[in-house]
């Protein structure tokens, strides 16, 4: 429901929202302290949303109740800078954290022209993970080489894929591109951050038996199977990732410096440490300023003055900005 904002944009924390799935943990309440609900195992905590499937509501400050959807279309540019949004309008950015207590079904998403060919609600999507915790996991990530598409259709129907799918041993600070038609799984025992295109739309390949659906069809009309390599696009630095959709810096700062903010450009921080609160402040004053802690996620509108982060302790967080259109573009 459309509500009245202040309109005067400052950095907006959300509430989460917390989607339980079969392979799922409770790993979010002892790294962050999260209040979950009770008796689920939360697989996924939709940090920043702007989907059918889910919105989130701003949790701080004169604005706090508002949905995301309402801020961007309301906001417009003061939010997003020169980026656009979703062309229904939406916020062009999905942001979780992922709790994989037990393993991940296999799965892909589908490239534009998969889109097409699917049709329906389909929607591209593309992502990628930063390792938070990892207790001996691993992960699958992309097709051998060699695999061609109709020896894997046959793994798929013998359930035998396995053995095709490359896999990686992953610890904490680990960073993962995964670009759509990539087949991918979170192994047991990793929390990540993920970063992604707004969409929700996912193939299954396996299961690994525990009985639920497997799209065959969809997901053949999704994968690539020719060798992309394990480099993320863009990686120079700080910069984890540069494409079309998002860019993904991992920054930090020093006990009692403040560290400035992209100016002039819609950022989401996700916060990776912080022993003690960190401050978000702009105009350069110390208020207003949004109070954040480890594990939180904060919008930081394009339109803030001198953006920046401050805490008594070192902190670290990953920070997410949408492109901007190349100059002469429609």
């Amino acid at each position: 429901m459309t509500r009245d904002l202040t309109m005067e944009p400052y950095a907006y924390k959300f509430e989460p929202i917390y989607k339980e799935k079969i392979w799922g943990g409770r790993n979010l309440q002892r790294l962050f302290g999260r209040d979950l609900p009770a008796g689920k195992l939360i697989g996924e905590s939709w940090e920043l949303a702007d989907l059918v499937e889910g919105v989130s509501h701003v949790a701080n400050g004169p604005d706090a109740g508002a949905d995301l959807t309402d801020l961007t279309r309301l906001l417009g540019p003061r939010l997003l800078g020169l980026s656009r949004p979703m062309p229904d309008g939406r916020f062009p950015l999905l942001l979780k954290l992922l709790d994989a207590g037990d393993i991940l079904s296999l799965q892909v998403h589908p490239d534009s022209h998969a889109v097409k060919a699917i049709g329906g609600a389909a929607a591209m999507k593309t992502e990628c993970w930063y390792v938070i915790e990892s207790r001996d996991g691993m992960i699958y990530k992309g097709v051998r080489p060699g695999v061609t598409a109709a020896r894997f259709r046959q793994a798929i129907e013998s359930d035998t894929v396995e053995r095709f799918v490359k896999t990686y041993g992953v610890r904490a600070g680990d960073f993962h591109y995964l670009p759509a038609g990539t087949v991918h799984a979170l192994g047991a025992g990793v929390v990540v951050a993920e970063v992604q295109t707004p969409s929700d739309s996912t193939c299954r390949v396996t299961d690994w038996g525990r009985g639920r659906e497997i799209h065959v069809e969809r997901s053949m009309q999704c994968i690539h199977f020719a060798e992309a390599g394990d480099a993320a696009p863009g990686a120079d630095g700080e910069t984890l990732l540069a494409t079309e959709f998002f860019s993904v810096k991992r920054r930090k700062a020093s006990a009692g410096r403040a560290a400035a903010l992209p100016a002039g450009r819609c950022a989401a921080l996700m916060m990776l440490s912080a022993k003690t609160p960190a401050q978000v402040r702009h105009g350069g004053a110390a208020e207003p300023a949004t109070q954040v802690r480890a594990g939180d996620t904060v919008l930081v509108p394009a339109c803030l003055a001198h953006p920046e982060i401050v805490s008594d302790s070192p902190c670290a967080w990953l920070e997410v900005t949408l492109p901007e259109p190349v100059q002469g573009s429609q």
